[in-house]
């Protein structure tokens, strides 16, 4: 048995509701990974709020005052949501513009959460400028949280995305993974999308079954637990990946691909998380995260939080 991952699980916090359901699926994330949470709220800088310096100050204090209040919010909320079991949660209220903040963060994190929207002017759009930036080159697995989750969700399987490219497998190890820890099953789907159907139609259909199959080789064996579904399919990525995830409780895809299938370019992810009603994950060329082997639970307490999690689940008999 391993000790315990010191990375944290580090979540951003600005004080919107987006943010809100942003700590609660890190909290519980960061508890069946046997992880602390690290909460951290960037104030903004003020630099248009006035040039006397008493006008700044005064503003500086109420973004300060506001980032704590935020912070302890998420602390609370962090806890509620782990109760009966302990989560250490620890809390940041930095200077720093937020991307720059959290990018900086990553580097140290086993997981990077936050809200798909904030409280800013430009967060109000389809997708937030903060978790649209850090999606294209995530340091770290990026999980990107558009609202609250009902309870009944938790029992719905992992889906990821499949291409043979780098990031793609790295995605279904990640994904794999989670599903383990969560006690549910995987869907791992590979799609393409040709406008013009012909003699070669059949051979990119072999190729996305061979990748898929390529893909998952091992996972099986290393993961009896997971119960993985495999689906290959003709149709617009963006399109299917977000109908799909209908029946999903998160969705896996890679930030870059060279495959064939294309299901995890850049504009694809991007089109997912401007749509997805689910947590999105995001995993990058450059992302680092420590590969979950089932053999190896992380301590005995995660391992009964993970069960007690687990049977909470599950729905109704």
């Amino acid at each position: 048995m391993t000790a315990p991952t010191t990375r944290p699980v580090v979540v951003g916090v600005d004080g919107s509701e987006s943010a809100s359901s942003a700590v609660r699926w890190a909290a519980r994330t960061a508890m069946l990974r046997g992880a602390p949470l690290h909460a951290v709220h960037a104030m903004s800088s003020g630099w248009d709020l006035g040039d006397h310096l008493g006008v700044f100050t005064l503003h500086h204090q109420g973004f300060r005052e506001a980032g704590e209040a935020a912070l302890a919010a998420a602390r609370a909320a962090a806890h509620a949501e782990t109760a009966p079991y302990p989560l250490t949660v620890r809390t940041s209220l930095v200077s720093p513009s937020p991307i720059s903040t959290l990018r900086r963060r990553a580097r140290h994190a086993q997981l990077l959460v936050v809200g798909a929207r904030g409280l800013g002017v430009f967060e109000r759009t389809l997708l937030g400028s903060v978790s649209s930036a850090l999606a294209r080159r995530p340091r770290c697995p990026l999980a990107v949280i558009p609202g609250p989750q009902p309870p009944e969700s938790r029992h719905l399987p992992v889906l990821v995305g499949v291409d043979g490219s780098p990031a793609s497998h790295r995605a279904v190890e990640f994904a794999i993974g989670e599903a383990s820890r969560r006690g549910v099953g995987l869907v791992a789907i590979s799609l393409w999308n040709d406008p013009h159907p012909g003699p070669r139609t059949t051979e990119i259909a072999e190729t996305a079954h061979r990748l898929l199959a390529e893909t998952l080789a091992g996972y099986p064996e290393e993961f009896p637990d997971v119960d993985v579904t495999r689906l290959v399919a003709h149709d617009e990525p963006a399109h299917r990946l977000v109908q799909e995830s209908a029946g999903a409780q998160l969705i896996v895809l890679g930030s870059h691909n060279s495959g064939i299938t294309r299901v995890t370019r850049r504009s694809v992810s991007g089109a997912v998380l401007g749509a997805a009603k689910v947590p999105v994950v995001i995993i990058g060329q450059q992302s680092r995260h420590r590969p979950f082997h089932r053999q190896e639970d992380t301590s005995a307490r995660s391992s009964e939080r993970a069960v007690a999690v687990r049977r909470a689940s599950r729905p109704p008999s």
